[in-house]
Parts: structure tokens; C-alpha cells; sequence
């Protein structure tokens, strides 16, 4: 059985505040290179009812961390400046926000990027092929169980 994936056209019809959290829309921060995909994903989680803020590389989202809290960051692996894997290492170093890794897809070397990002402690890892549904549900599950999340993970 294949994996049902909601596009962001599709999502966009959704009725506002349906699915929201009572307490505002959770604040996301989004570190990724890739000037498209950045924008992809950025889209994508605004019309699912999040708060992104994009940047570029792993030094700006520091930077960006340092001014405004966040709930979330989901950083690309290969950025200029300060890559995904320090990103991660950093967060976890500064009792930050909980990471989610992903890899450009497509890359022999994906499996192992994506295994490093584990280690250094993101709590969820995915290719951007899966930035439809399956990154969505990790998105979903952090945010709105995050006190599962964090009684699990060793910051």
C-alpha cells in the first residue's frame, strides 16, 4: 500500500483553524540551501498552519535562534557557512529546540548523512522525496506530542 502524500495545493483548501493548536500556530524554523526547495517547504507548512521562518544556512538559523525562540527546526544536511550535522550538534550542545534532518535525496551518500544527523541527535531524519507526508507526520508528531518527544530524547 503506498503512502497517501497531501500537496500543498491541496492543502491550501483546508478551512482556517481547523487542526490548530488552541495556543497559536507553533513557530518553525527552516535552514535549508536549496533556494526552491526552501521555498517548497516553507509553503508547505504555512498552509498546514505553522509559523516558518527560512534562512539559508546553519549560521543564519543560529542567528535567527539567538533572537526568537522556536519549537522546531528543520535543517537541510549540506549548507555553506555551517552545515546540517553542526546545526544539530549545536541545538543539542545549547538544550535547543528539537532538529529534524533532510537530506536533498537522490545522493549514494543520503543513508550515511542521514545516519550522522541521528547520531548528532536530530529526532527525526528524511529525504526531501518524503517532504510531502511522511515529513509532515514528524512535523505533527513533535509538535503537537512534544512532551513524548522530549521524555525520549537525551538533550
Amino acid at each position: 500500500m503506498g503512502k497517501v502524500i497531501r500537496l500543498p495545493y491541496l492543502a491550501r483548501r483546508r478551512q482556517p483553524g481547523r487542526g490548530q493548536d488552541p495556543s497559536g500556530p507553533r513557530r518553525v524554523l527552516l535552514a535549508y540551501a536549496d533556494k526552491s526547495k526552501r521555498e517548497y517547504l516553507a509553503v508547505f507548512l504555512i498552509s498546514r498552519g505553522y509559523d516558518v521562518t527560512a534562512c539559508a544556512s546553519g549560521r543564519e538559523a543560529l542567528d535567527r535562534l539567538a533572537v526568537a525562540p522556536f519549537d522546531l527546526v528543520i535543517t537541510g544536511i549540506l549548507m555553506p557557512h555551517l552545515d546540517g550535522l553542526e546545526l544539530v550538534r549545536a541545538l543539542r550542545r545549547r538544550a535547543g529546540p528539537p532538529a529534524i534532518a533532510v537530506a536533498d535525496g537522490g545522493n549514494r551518500m543520503d543513508p550515511i548523512y542521514l545516519r550522522n544527523a541521528t547520531l548528532s541527535g536530530a529526532v527525526a531524519t528524511h529525504t526531501f522525496c518524503e517532504a510531502g507526508g511522511a515529513l509532515l507526520a514528524s512535523v505533527d508528531w513533535i509538535l503537537r506530542g512534544r512532551g513524548d518527544v522530549i521524555k525520549g530524547v537525551v538533550w
